[in-house]
């Protein structure tokens, strides 16, 4: 449908305003969720402030790291299956989506621990200069307060549209846009700025009055938005010309194979609102409240066991000073004088101490208990050691690994997507005259656009490896090896799993020579006759 600048304008304000208003109201909550994993528990919770001392515990941190320990104990790859059509080469853009994974893990770990702390995250592919194809896209984590989703769409294929909220330099602006008569201002952060208004001594970098800022430290908020329904890239800012004109309108470069326009961002979720698929929720909000309730125990716990002290009434001038002195120094052996008549245990006596309700210790107990529970993972994989027997363990391990097998799922989900997206972004930068090479089981090969033009279809590989499942089918290997040998299996084949299961070196999967066969034995000599005095002669 065909609309005006002004129309297209007006969409990106709307967006951008029920975006915005969505987040201030979760703010809040995603700065308590936040603190928690970063053990500043207190830095908003003030319920406390008669206490001295606060506690606080790292369980929010243990069971988000617990679980990402889990979920990353590899470099991700992929698998492709082939075009239907036979188009493509699938060596070649499974060594380039390798290649690219290798470099880009540490994003994905902080997208997938942005996702467990906060509601979700998403992973941004972004074209960048380089001098050779495999290095011309960037991935990049992005938080869920800096993407702009149609909350009202039933998946993310049918999302309407898609933008981005970020800051760039006046300078990369002027770069990328023409230099324009820009109003740049500091460099908001989504939690700095919930500072910033609730805390009025706090003051950020932008706030100097030292005069003009230089070009380094002045930004544009832009907004990329992606218009599935027109097939339209709008770029726009409310600093250039307050936001009046559009910065640039293009059609979106990317597509699938079928002609469909694509963004370049990914979705990352663990959970899901039920009702509100485009809505996540956070896996540390299910512990939340147990954490909250486990350090203000301890806090109490922390105090009380202060004023759980000494204490002794005296009557007043039954001792001297001296007398007290030797009492309260604790010094062994010593003697303390009075010259009262009454009877000596009725001069002084201790105050008694009423000890902590056994009730804590059990409240205690089911804290833990629900946050193991919430944080889906056994205690031994925070390395956490236990009595348990190896059955026990091992039933442990395989529910606790089917807990984390959907996560696993969103996890690989979300990585085949980003290589999908990856290929075709790649398409269109590529240029057949630099020739760039690839190495694979093949040969050598050129990466050409036939190469990665194809309705691929990508696997995650190691889709469900976790340090308990990957002990667990070594163990089942080493327990099947003589079935397996009496069902026929191939000894050379049985070797190589065994090989690679356990990360041996390739060399162990080399034939060892045949031995030379032995020199046959020369014929041993008769046996001398037995001397008699016949044969030696006589005298």
């Amino acid at each position: 449908m065909a609309r005006s600048e002004a129309d297209r304008i007006r969409f990106i304000r709307a967006a951008l305003q029920n975006h915005t208003s969505y987040w201030d109201d979760q703010r809040p909550t995603m700065r308590k969720y936040k603190n928690v994993y970063m053990t500043q528990f207190y830095r908003d919770v003030d319920i406390v402030a008669d206490t001295s001392i606060r506690v606080e515990t790292s369980d929010a941190y243990a069971a988000v790291e617990s679980l990402m320990g889990s979920l990353f104990t590899k470099y991700p790859g992929v698998e492709f299956g082939e075009d239907i059509t036979g188009k493509g080469d699938s060596q070649v853009v499974k060594e380039l989506s390798n290649n690219f994974l290798k470099s880009s893990r540490q994003q994905i770990e902080n997208a997938a621990r942005m996702s467990l702390i906060y509601t979700h995250s998403f992973l941004k592919l972004a074209p960048r200069e380089s001098n050779t194809v495999l290095g011309r896209i960037a991935l990049r984590a992005v938080p869920p307060w800096q993407v702009i989703l149609d909350r009202d769409a039933a998946a993310w294929e049918d999302s309407r549209f898609i933008g981005h909220v970020y800051y760039i330099s006046v300078d990369e602006a002027n770069e990328k846009f023409g230099a324009k008569k820009w109003h740049g201002v500091a460099q908001k952060d989504y939690f700095t700025d919930y500072e910033r208004n609730t805390d009025r001594n706090y003051r950020s970098y932008g706030d100097t009055s030292g005069g003009e800022l230089p070009n380094e430290y002045l930004y544009l908020e832009i907004v990329e938005m992606y218009d599935f329904l027109n097939d339209e890239l709008l770029f726009w800012t409310g600093q250039w010309k307050n936001g009046e004109e559009l910065l640039s309108k293009d059609k979106i470069p990317v597509t699938t194979f079928d002609e469909r326009p694509l963004s370049n961002i990914v979705p990352f979720y663990f959970s899901r609102t039920p009702d509100r698929p485009m809505e996540g929720y956070s896996t540390l909000g299910r512990v939340y409240d147990q954490c909250f309730e486990k350090n203000i125990l301890r806090t109490f716990w922390a105090n009380a066991i202060r004023r759980d002290s000494r204490q002794f009434l005296y009557k007043e001038g039954a001792f001297d000073e001296d007398a007290l002195a030797k009492i309260t120094s604790g010094v062994d052996g010593a003697m303390v004088p009075t010259d009262s008549d009454e009877a000596l245990n009725t001069l002084i006596s201790q105050v008694p101490v009423s000890p902590i309700s056994s009730n804590h210790a059990q409240y205690l107990q089911y804290i833990e208990s629900d946050i193991q529970r919430g944080a889906m993972t056994a205690g031994f994989t925070r390395g956490e050691a236990s009595k348990a027997t190896a059955t026990e363990i091992t039933v442990l391990a395989q529910y606790t690994a089917s807990e984390l097998g959907k996560m696993a799922r969103d996890r690989d989900g979300t990585i085949e997507q980003a290589i999908a997206l990856y290929i075709r972004m790649l398409i269109p930068l590529i240029d057949e005259k630099e020739k760039t090479v690839v190495v694979t089981p093949s040969g050598a090969k050129i990466v050409t656009l036939a190469a990665l033009d194809a309705d691929w279809t990508v696997f995650a590989v190691d889709g469900g490896s976790t340090p308990m499942t990957d002990a667990l089918r070594k163990n089942q290997i080493m327990t099947l090896l003589p079935s397996l040998v009496q069902l026929g299996v191939p000894p050379l084949a049985i070797k190589e799993e065994v090989i690679r299961l356990f990360g041996l070196p390739e060399a162990f999967t080399k034939e060892a020579p045949a031995p030379e066969p032995a020199a046959p034995a020369e014929a041993a000599p008769a046996p001398a006759e037995a001397l008699t005095p016949e044969t030696i002669g006589g005298v």
